[in-house]
């Protein structure tokens, strides 16, 4: 049996500069925090020993008095380097790539584990040095650009001067992508966040309901982007309490930022504000851009309708709402939710299995969003210049939910999968403390702007969306 990861991002560095790190074994806990410790017995050649410790408290130690030594596996200088370990009946490889592309280096990351074992490892060792794999990237960029703004700007990266991205919400999974790729690609970033954590972003307190000392900050900045992700989840029943609580999370934050960007004496160039597919509501019919929502949908509908409301008045120069589909990717809280009912067996139609999804890939997500924002893409594609206004940012072809839920038995390896029928669906989200229209409404959302600006999808089926996820 065999479990593998592989993820790759693009940095604006050459390869020598991200060598200098990654060379380094004993700095791999520096922009990996899932390593507590890692070192080599000899210089960096093919053979040469070496042990590293996972920083979990408890696997950490275990790891440490039971884990047999590591091997270099192999290495080319400047290019790639493996590292092999044994395992109970089986090996565990660790390979990392450089490949000098489009003006950059394109860092890739592959975790295999083989053997009767592996996917047992996989979740265990394999899986949390994968884990944040964006955040990982940009702790890699600042050790390699060796944090000053003097080297950043002799790699073509930022400078005091460049334009600041700032991003609401940016410690969510959209949010820390996002921040990552920017860092990745050079820019300023800061996010802005009621709990600041461990982080490689600079991060701004804010209570998210009124303007502060970030409104200051971010007034004395002379060009800024400012991108609002803000809001909880919504994977939450469908009570009314809890669709004030989403309405809130999202509204106020919104307002918070139209407020205070109106002191500012330069407003922002670019202004992204996050929505959701969702404002078109339960439907079978096919909507786009042009399309105007139902006025009175109830529920998440409602909802949406106020968050997008709330921007009404941003004085940028360029504003773009996203309304964005289900997000496809590995670390997504609804995939992990999904794998999770399908490895016990649930992973039938849910409700009839006839309602459409709407759903895109993360990678696309990403490159959406930073045309919006005006920016080159990051990997040499084609400059896709995109107007402001409202683009649904959403695979162009919607699927069904049997169709989904077959991807996902395939994806975790179940051949069968109980159906749910709306009734029993409802009995479970119930005790799963989550809400059922997430699953039987039908949202059938479909990227008009986005097909008449030529954008091309990454992965515009999702057939070919899946597999990237369980590559």
């Amino acid at each position: 049996m065999t479990w593998q990861r592989t993820t790759s991002q693009w940095f604006r560095l050459p390869a020598d500069r991200l060598w200098g790190v990654l060379e380094q074994l004993d700095r791999w806990p520096e922009w990996n925090p899932a390593v507590g410790a890692a070192s080599l017995d000899g210089p960096l050649r093919e053979g040469t020993a070496g042990r590293y410790a996972p920083s979990h408290r408890l696997l950490g130690p275990l790891h440490r008095r039971t884990a047999p030594a590591f091997q270099v596996a192999a290495t080319e200088p400047g290019r790639r380097l493996v590292l092999r370990q044994p395992q109970p009946g089986g090996t565990q490889s660790i390979e990392w790539t450089l490949d000098e592309r489009h003006g950059g280096t394109v860092f890739t990351q592959r975790v295999t584990l083989e053997g009767p074992l592996a996917q047992q490892f996989g979740l265990t060792a394999g899986e949390p040095l994968v884990r944040g794999f964006a955040a990982q990237c940009a702790r890699l960029y600042r050790l390699a650009s060796a944090e000053t703004a003097d080297a950043a700007a002799d790699d073509g990266g930022s400078s005091d001067r460049a334009p600041l991205t700032v991003i609401a919400g940016g410690s969510g999974f959209l949010g820390r992508l996002l921040a990552a790729d920017l860092v990745c690609d050079g820019r300023r970033v800061a996010l802005l966040t009621r709990t600041p954590e461990r982080s490689p972003f600079e991060q701004l307190l804010w209570d998210g309901r009124s303007p502060g000392a970030w409104s200051e900050r971010l007034a004395a900045e002379p060009a800024l982007d400012l991108v609002n992700l803000s809001g909880v989840s919504l994977d939450m029943p469908g009570t009314p309490e809890n669709l004030a609580q989403l309405e809130a999370s999202r509204v106020e934050p919104t307002r918070a930022l139209v407020e205070a960007s109106r002191s500012w004496p330069t407003p922002p160039r670019h202004w992204l504000q996050q929505s959701a597919v969702g404002i078109y509501g339960d439907s079978p019919e096919e909507f786009d851009e042009s399309t105007p929502p139902p006025p009175h949908a109830p529920g998440l509908a409602a909802v949406v309708r106020a968050w997008e409301d709330s921007v009404q008045g941003a004085p940028a120069e360029k504003l773009t709402v996203m309304r964005t589909a289900v997000v496809l990717a590995r670390e997504a809280a609804i995939m992990e939710r999904l794998a999770a009912v399908a490895r016990m067996g649930g992973g039938g139609p849910l409700g009839t299995g006839q309602q459409w999804f709407s759903w895109i890939h993360a990678a696309d997500w990403l490159r959406i969003a930073r045309a919006a924002l005006g920016l080159v893409p990051s990997a040499g594609e084609v400059v896709v210049p995109l107007p402001g206004g409202v683009i649904n940012a959403t695979a162009p072809y919607p699927a069904q939910n049997r169709e989904l839920m077959a991807h996902l038995r395939e994806f975790v390896g179940m051949p069968v999968g109980i159906p749910a029928p709306a009734g029993l669906l409802r009995v479970a989200a119930a005790v799963l403390r989550t809400n059922p229209q997430l699953a039987l409404d039908s949202i059938r959302a479909v990227p008009g702007v986005l097909r008449r600006a030529g954008f091309q999808f990454d992965y515009p089926q999702l057939a070919s969306a899946f597999r990237e996820l369980k590559a």
